[in-house]
């Protein structure tokens, strides 16, 4: 939804002729206030779902062979039971972090 000027030129007169130039720049204040806390609720409730609903990240740590050593390599890969195969590398799981660095 946008608000061509001329249609908001209209709102702001009739919040003038409605509300005074003495009670405007405070209702203003309280607009701003509310819409700001709608925002930073919806932003907080978006963090949530998808850390709530994006799987964990899930890292490996295998053996590999280079000129004989033994090195390990980090690669995605997918969950395991708790009753882990014989002979099946262990995983760990991690949390995936969130865009505002928490995790």
């Amino acid at each position: 939804m946008s608000l061509q000027p001329n249609e908001v030129l209209i709102i702001a007169l009739v919040a003038l002729i409605v509300l005074g130039p003495k009670r405007l720049p405070g209702a203003i204040r309280s607009i701003g206030r509310a819409f700001r806390q709608v925002r930073e609720f919806s932003t907080n409730v978006r963090q949530e779902m998808d850390a709530t609903l994006s799987p964990p990240i899930v890292e490996t740590t295998t053996p590999t062979e280079s000129d004989g050593d033994a090195e390990a390599s980090s690669t995605p890969t997918r969950p395991v039971d708790d009753a882990e195969a014989p002979g099946e590398t262990a995983v760990e799981v991690t949390d995936r972090p969130t865009s505002d660095g928490a995790a």
